[in-house]
């Protein structure tokens, strides 16, 4: 490599926390780089160190600012010079994604001094190579650490980060005379009675009469707050909640699988009886909770019944044997019910005879954007009105619980003057739920609907809720009449981007074919094709 041409370079050497030892040490490996430069005539111009990080993703403030200096002074420095591939990554989505390509775009070229790597083809394949078996070296690593973690947590050690209100506290295990071991456990954080004041929104909760957001507004009460000096928030409650470490057990789904296990030494803040008391009362309200329009009833909002012209509803009312019969129906008595799987099948194979216009596909795309941007402008002034109103009500709830803590008002007065407040907080959750919705339909969703715009049944089988009920509102905008006696849908409100195709085996009298023809749609004449006409 050595040329006789005096060429610029960039030094990076990096550690993780278990690597301070032997050949991996910052010093040997600056020196290594140092010895390689001299050898091949190459003036170092930086160096960035990252002390304790790991090489599994980019995010390193020396790694970030090196990139960034490189962008900075393009043209200036030639090489990065590293002791091996794996100080710089070992990751190749990451490498590739956020390392080696702003080198590329700068002409600088990655060098080793323990592989064989230049800008050349076998040298950018013999990169490639190397990486690999670090990458799997990694993860080998992470399976080994994974199942130590995993034994130690059996053996009842907390083996992560101590929730808020408990603190880690150091076990010295083995022989001392070969270094002093620990092993974690945990224990209060007297620390401003923080562990105290945690136990009492544990307990608290548990008498049943408050919710989640209540405690929320206790916890600002009480000037509780996280390691990073925030508020709680619902989610941070909720967590607290669920934790069985503040009952002296663990359960980690990473390490135990959710297996129940006693913590070495510590008894907990609140009794594992208070816990799953906590769980019955959170289990009770989530099954209240449970949004109705879900995944078993996608046709929910696009169904309107032939007869009477009013939506379609879903439910799921208990059959002669107790069990749940999930089912469409109309809510006008005669007009019938079917069951979600009978529906479904027959919307599919309804859809397998609608198929694009000649001039839909190449448009389709554009008129998709235009419409959600259209629809986001809106949405985003709906959502800004319905979260004030909610933070109306929030402060009006906050008054009613400060006043039923001090005890100026009584349980009962406290959920009279909060019953209605909550009814309106559960109507504008659900706008929001459903503006949100809306905001989702990204890009990743429009090139999703394109690429299925020739399949509809297809597209409709294989979606996710949301993508769903987005194309039913394409495909048909004034939403789908269907006669539930006569197991038929209709067509007059079908997109124009869109024609149904008749089988040849089917007739307009052929008592089999899942449509009918309501007023608005002539069906197709000997000789003109096999289009339905939508007027």
């Amino acid at each position: 490599m050595n040329d006789g041409i005096k060429r610029t370079a960039y030094g990076y050497t990096r550690v993780s926390t278990e690597e301070q030892v032997d050949g991996a040490s910052l010093e040997n490996q600056q020196r290594i780089i140092q010895d390689y430069a001299n050898r091949n005539n190459i003036e170092i111009v930086g160096w960035y160190t990252d002390g304790g990080f790991s090489a599994k993703t980019a995010n390193r403030p020396q790694l970030k600012k090196m990139l960034s200096d490189i962008e900075a002074n393009r043209g200036k420095i030639d090489h990065v010079i590293v002791y091996n591939l794996s100080r710089i990554s070992r990751d190749i989505p990451s490498f590739v994604a956020d390392i080696i390509g702003r080198m590329i775009k700068c002409g600088v070229t990655l060098l080793s001094t323990q592989e064989t790597i230049d800008d050349s083809p076998e040298g950018e394949m013999m990169m490639y190579i190397n990486l690999a078996l670090w990458q799997r070296e990694n993860k080998n690593k992470g399976r080994i650490v994974k199942d130590n973690m995993g034994f130690l947590s059996k053996e009842g050690w907390w083996m992560s980060q101590a929730p808020i209100g408990l603190k880690l506290k150091r076990v010295y295990v083995g022989d001392t005379s070969r270094g002093r071991r620990y092993h974690n456990t945990l224990e209060k954080d007297y620390t401003n009675e923080i562990g105290d004041k945690i136990a009492f929104l544990i307990r608290r909760f548990s008498e049943g009469d408050i919710g989640e957001a209540d405690l929320v507004r206790l916890s600002e009460k009480l000037e509780i707050t996280n390691k990073n000096g925030k508020s709680f928030d619902i989610k941070t409650i909720h967590r607290i909640l669920t934790q069985t470490a503040y009952a002296g057990y663990n359960s980690s789904k990473r390490t135990l699988d959710g297996e129940l296990v006693k913590l070495y030494d510590f008894d907990g803040i609140v009794s594992l009886d208070i816990y799953n008391k906590n769980q019955r009362i959170l289990n009770g309200e989530k099954r209240v909770l449970i949004p109705s329009d879900n995944n078993m009833y996608p046709l929910k909002r696009t169904l309107i019944c032939s007869k009477c012209g009013m939506p379609i509803r879903a439910s799921a009312p208990v059959n002669g044997s107790g069990k749940k019969s999930p089912r469409y129906h109309c809510t006008t008595k005669g007009h019938g019910s079917i069951s979600i799987s009978e529906l479904h099948e027959s919307f599919i194979e309804f859809l397998d005879k609608i198929t694009p216009k000649e001039s839909t596909v190449k448009l389709f795309k554009e008129i998709i954007k235009r419409t959600a941007s259209r629809k986001l402008a809106d949405t985003n002034k709906d959502l800004a009105k319905c979260r004030k109103e909610i933070s109306e009500i929030d402060s009006k709830l906050n008054k009613t619980l400060d006043a039923f803590l001090d005890e100026k008002i009584s349980y009962e007065e406290k959920e009279r003057f909060s019953k209605d407040l909550r009814s309106k907080r559960s109507e504008y959750e659900a706008a929001i739920d459903k503006y949100e919705r809306v905001q989702r339909l990204n890009e990743n969703t429009i090139e999703y609907v394109c690429n299925f715009i020739t399949t509809p049944a297809k597209m409709w089988r294989d979606s996710p809720l949301e993508a769903r009920q987005a194309f039913q509102n394409i495909l048909f905008p004034n939403g789908l009449h269907y006669d539930i006696l006569e197991r038929k849908f209709g067509t007059e409100d079908l997109s124009i981007l869109y024609s149904v195709m008749n089988n040849k085996k089917e007739s307009e009298n052929d008592s089999d074919s899942p449509m009918v023809h309501p007023r608005g749609v002539e069906p197709p004449t000997p000789g003109t094709g096999n289009q339905c006409s939508i007027h």
